[in-house]
């Protein structure tokens, strides 16, 4: 029971201090803190967007908030550090929170902030945003306007592990605004996102195929190249009396008379069983060496 109401004592310690920082350096862009021990006392890391106005001339605003944050909530050897949000501030909704409710103390219309504030979160890059703005919006009468786009998760294990939220307040005349952004972040992934990958050998065979395939096309002669039936000669033993008859046939071309088989070319008349036998040895040696170098039988 002990350990139970100590771990309930150090996390309102830790709320108390995340109060007190957004509290004290309002207006910098709060975006969260984790606090550290470590051998030589605590280590609070704080997100900031405008790590200036935390730090302060020569270092004197983050010197009285250490001596605050030791002497308030007695912290041993308390270490702030600060880091920048940089680029990632617009996917973080407690600094998206913040400068919403500054804009609509600045004056800003609250669909116009609330619009606003959707379209920077989503090109980012976030999956999706809601913006939820309530209070005395318009009147008298509390409202609740709230501003959607992309994928949201409401409830459940899946919205603590993708969904980003952060609450800030705007104070205006009529009274106080209380304003809600949530992101869920572009790393997102949700159980309904599944990848179906293929076996691994049955991948390896799949390569296999397509490469075999490959080396088949650039091994086959372009067949759409005309070669002179005339280069037939080239082969040894073969004459002009053998081009003539074949394009007598009207075999014209090196290509066509590949694509015949041993049988087609014996029906060409005059062709006999030893010159088609030669024919089918040597012309596709012929094609593929071309028109330079003779193909001895």
């Amino acid at each position: 029971m002990a350990s139970e109401r100590k771990f309930v004592r150090e996390n309102v310690k830790r709320v108390r201090i995340k109060q007190f920082l957004i509290n004290e350096i309002e207006g910098a862009g709060f975006g969260g803190m984790t606090i550290q021990r470590t051998p030589i006392g605590t280590r609070v890391n704080i997100l900031v967007e405008r790590p200036g106005m935390v730090i302060g001339k020569s270092g004197a605003k983050i010197k009285e908030l250490t001596e605050n944050i030791q002497t308030k909530y007695n912290v041993d050897n308390p270490q702030i550090e600060i880091q920048e949000a940089g680029a990632q501030a617009s996917l973080n909704a407690q600094i998206m929170a913040e400068k919403l409710a500054e804009a609509l103390e600045r004056g800003w219309h609250f669909r116009r902030a609330g619009h606003s504030t959707v379209r920077r979160i989503m090109n980012a890059g976030a999956k999706g945003c809601q913006v939820i703005i309530a209070g005395k919006l318009t009147g008298a009468r509390h409202r609740t306007e709230k501003f959607v786009e992309g994928h949201i998760k409401y409830c459940g294990e899946t919205a603590k592990e993708v969904m980003d939220t952060g609450y800030a307040v705007a104070k205006l005349k009529p009274g106080v605004l209380g304003v809600k952004v949530r992101i869920m972040r572009p790393d997102a992934k949700l159980p309904d996102e599944v990848i179906i990958r293929k076996e691994e050998g049955e991948a390896k065979k799949q390569i296999e195929r397509i490469v075999e395939r490959k080396t088949e096309i650039k091994a086959e002669p372009e067949l759409e190249k005309k070669t002179d039936i005339k280069k037939i000669t080239q082969i040894q033993g073969i004459g002009p009396a053998v081009v003539k008859k074949l394009e007598k046939a009207k075999i014209t071309s090196l290509e066509e008379l590949y694509s015949m088989n041993l049988e087609d070319i014996l029906a060409i008349p005059g062709i006999g069983q030893k010159t088609a036998e030669l024919i089918v040895k040597h012309i596709k040696k012929l094609i593929e060496e071309g028109d330079t170098n003779s193909v001895k039988s």
